[in-house]
């Protein structure tokens, strides 16, 4: 990471002011493009870069992929401005597509302590991946309780099902289109899927489980 290419960015950046909110010149498309008036404004303000344009000066400045940027500036400002920029092609899925931005203040800072956020974005990835797989673990260690401890009992009528000690997978009723899960606006008969205990010890066992 070039430190002085940062010191650069945020230099410039530093002695350009940015238009803080461009809605007083109303919404629709610009005249010549298929975009927003807004996004237009924003696009001709020497204070803002597109988010693509801020990942690309980023990347050059660190030696980071263009997408490892994208995260950390998303990671640090979760509401970037952005407008409407054109029209989306069909094989995206069509309707109009966005443009983000990040403005001068937004880049400055993004520049000075961009250590910090590289930082404070690994411990955030670390403890997520840590609590992913700590609910994987708790997961399997359920599932194999279950399967040694319980019995599954798949789609019994439920007003015909005693079992005292359960946990319900699913509750479903059986349409004129198939199966589907409970819904009380129906006048149908219910049914239950469930792993049953023999006993409310195995029961509390399981969820004591954690």
């Amino acid at each position: 990471m070039d430190t002085k290419k940062l010191e650069k960015i945020a230099a410039k950046y530093s002695a350009i002011e940015h238009n803080d909110g461009n809605y007083e010149i109303g919404g629709g498309l610009d005249n010549c493009k298929f975009a927003s008036r807004r996004h237009e404004d924003a696009r001709s303000d020497a204070g803002k870069l597109t988010l693509g344009e801020a990942n690309s000066l980023f990347a050059k400045a660190t030696g980071l992929t263009t997408g490892e940027i994208k995260e950390l500036i998303e990671f640090r400002f979760r509401d970037l401005e952005w407008h409407h920029a054109g029209k989306l092609p069909k094989s995206y899925g069509g309707g109009m597509k966005k443009t983000y931005f990040l403005n001068s203040t937004q880049i400055v800072e993004f520049a000075t302590t961009f250590e910090k956020i590289a930082a404070d974005f690994a411990t955030d990835k670390q403890v997520k991946a840590d609590l992913a797989a700590a609910q994987k673990s708790l997961e399997t260690r359920r599932i194999e309780y279950l399967t040694e401890h319980a019995t599954k009992i798949v789609r019994a009528p439920y007003g015909s099902f005693s079992e005292k000690y359960y946990i319900t997978i699913v509750r479903e009723m059986n349409g004129k289109y198939g199966w589907f899960e409970s819904q009380y606006r129906y006048n149908l008969p219910e049914y239950i899927t469930a792993w049953v205990f023999q006993s409310e010890i195995e029961y509390t066992e399981y969820c004591n489980i954690k």
